[in-house]
């Protein structure tokens, strides 16, 4: 039997990146030998360097970087520079006026009314896919008839929040440079394989709708966070302008319209995401969830050591989803009834401006005696373990790899009631709501007054759940059966269309 081939896609995660996405693309490219890979990886810029050694069943790299080029050819695998000179004289003004200005009116129109055809706008995306196969992406979107064309549909009464004479100029120049961006990975050719497998239903799904449309390549969604939830978060915090927010939601809301509408299968890491996905209108046929898993040879319990202070610990990269801030808020509670205790965060900050918050939070509370900021720790099982309380206290998260590793390592947890966390914690932890320093703090407190061998209760309930329900070997099960149902529906499918041609023939 042909060895399965998969296009993996990503967006600002593996292999640039550490994280939750990350570790489950390195499990699944790792513990799959049996695949082969064509990793298709949006990044931030081209000055990133791999995070992960890559298997060597990962046949090829795409790197796809959004910022830090001034023209997308200067960073291009498409083609050598002589066939990118021919594009660029290859797109005239006519080209540009004639076979894509209609295009982008179109593809332009759908997103502001959000009220398009979702199958039609497909076939635009292909056809602007299309249409950069040939012509030079740079030239045609730095083009006065593109920018004429943006102005003229965005200052229109699109959207209730918005009024159109009150549209800045500066405004809409960030909304297009933002959206010539993001519209970069569709003029990039794809990958022919027998699967397509997208990590987020985001911008990086956008190849395998293309590859769906192109060529009927099945395509398998995965949805650790709920994307649009979280890129709701991070506009509100980012961008101060109510015109190129609302422009992004519409936007982003559209690519997820798009991936949900064409993906195959939907597996969701946890039914909390499915049930965004259902509100969404996808297909309960179509979702499967499939859980994380972490592989309970690494992380498993180890013998307790001595401790001269009572710790709490909290594992992940420090940035706003995260909710770090409130950790330390409820640190400061839990330090005025313990004086001694000690809360270490383990992680490196993805987000400056957060970490710079944090350390300010720690001095305002005058907490440099109760915090330490322990950077990476190559040994995460013997840290979980090790700690009295595992705290975490995410505003947002899908299935977290964390809270699996932690579980496995016998911990005992305490965490905010987010994404899927109370699917995979059950009753062997302390739940408390997002954005409740107080909460938190009580619940850390409880935990950490009761009697060692109450507590190790807690973590030995958490490990066998997560014996039994959350381990690695499961998870690529799941998705090593995934891959080959797909691929074998679609070739039943094609199979039985060529009979009814060959059978209407005779």
């Amino acid at each position: 039997m042909n060895r399965v081939s998969v296009l993996l896609t990503t967006e600002g995660t593996y292999p640039y990146h550490k994280g939750g996405v990350s570790t489950w693309c390195d499990a699944l490219t790792n513990q799959l030998p049996e695949i082969d890979f064509h990793l298709f990886a949006i990044a931030a810029n081209p000055y990133l360097e791999l995070r992960y050694q890559l298997p060597s069943n990962i046949k090829q790299l795409i790197k796809v970087p959004l910022w830090g080029t001034e023209d997308p050819v200067e960073y291009s695998w498409r083609f050598p520079f002589s066939q990118a000179f021919k594009s660029k004289l290859a797109t005239t003004q006519k080209v540009i006026a004639t076979q894509f200005i209609p295009l982008f009116e179109r593809f332009l129109t759908a997103v502001l009314l959000a009220e398009s055809d979702i199958e039609q706008l497909g076939y635009i995306v292909l056809a602007i896919h299309k249409y950069f196969q040939r012509y030079d992406y740079h030239k045609t979107m730095e083009s006065k008839q593109v920018w004429s064309t943006f102005q003229r549909l965005t200052a229109t009464d699109w959207h209730p929040l918005v009024n159109p004479p009150t549209i800045k100029l500066i405004e809409q120049t960030e909304a297009m440079r933002l959206l010539y961006r993001f519209l970069i990975p569709i003029h990039l050719p794809v990958p022919q394989t027998d699967i397509t497998h997208a990590s987020a239903a985001a911008f990086c799904g956008l190849p395998c709708i293309i590859a769906k449309l192109e060529r009927g390549t099945p395509y398998l969604l995965t949805e650790h966070g709920v994307n649009i939830r979280e890129q709701y978060l991070n506009l509100n915090r980012s961008i101060s302008s109510l015109f190129v927010r609302q422009f992004l939601y519409r936007l982003m809301g559209e690519i997820v319209k798009l991936n949900y509408h064409y993906a195959d299968q939907i597996s969701p890491v946890c039914e909390y995401n499915a049930r965004w996905e259902r509100w969404w209108g996808v297909p309960e046929q179509k979702i499967k969830v499939i859980y994380n898993g972490a592989d309970p040879n690494v992380f498993h319990p180890t013998p307790p050591v001595a401790k001269e202070r009572p710790q709490v610990m909290n594992m992940g990269l420090i940035f706003p989803l995260k909710g770090q801030l409130d950790l330390i808020a409820a640190a400061a509670i839990v330090r005025d009834k313990i004086p001694n205790v000690e809360f270490r965060f383990y992680g490196r900050p993805s987000d400056e401006k957060y970490f710079a918050q944090c350390q300010e939070l720690v001095r305002t509370e005058h907490l440099e005696a109760n915090i330490n900021f322990a950077g990476f720790t190559s040994e995460p099982w013997r840290a979980y373990s090790e700690a009295d309380v595992v705290a975490m206290s995410s505003i947002s998260e899908g299935f977290p790899y964390a809270l699996i590793e932690a579980m496995l390592s016998g911990a005992t947890i305490v965490s905010t009631d987010v994404g899927g966390v109370s699917e995979a914690l059950g009753d062997t932890g302390l739940l408390v709501q997002a954005h409740r320093p107080q909460a938190l703090a009580a619940a850390i407190l409880q935990l950490l007054e009761l009697p060692a061998s109450e507590r190790h209760k807690f973590g030995q309930r958490a490990y066998e759940r997560a014996l039994k329900l959350f381990t690695q070997q499961k998870f690529l099960d799941a998705h090593l059966d995934t891959y080959y149902n797909l691929i074998q529906q679609v070739r039943t499918d094609t199979n039985s269309i060529k009979k009814l041609v060959i059978a209407s023939l005779k």
